[in-house]
């Protein structure tokens, strides 16, 4: 990222501390968050209630809500069971 930012100039410095602030947060975080909020906007779409979807994926209600809140950080197959529970791929959740 800091080699995209030395290379525009017309960047103001706000804007260049917001890069960088970006930058330094938890990836781990962020992925998990842009999941759970993936997750939410598919089910919604399917007009599914979180204990529908966790009956579909076979998990607690709780682990869909921890999910969508971005504070579970989900295993490959709970991923794959989600996908398909959704009828999306998994990299569609991601």
């Amino acid at each position: 990222m800091q080699a995209y930012i030395a290379r525009t100039p017309n960047v103001s410095k706000k804007e260049l501390e917001r890069r960088q602030k970006e930058c330094r947060g938890d990836q781990r975080l962020r992925i998990e968050a842009r999941f759970g909020r993936n997750v939410r906007s598919l089910r919604k779409q399917r007009h599914l209630t979180q204990e529908e979807l966790a009956a579909l994926c076979h998990v607690h209600q709780h682990y869909i809500s921890d999910i969508e809140r971005g504070v579970r950080n989900v295993s490959l197959r709970v991923v794959e069971a989600i996908a398909r529970a959704l009828g999306v791929h998994e990299k569609d959740l991601l």
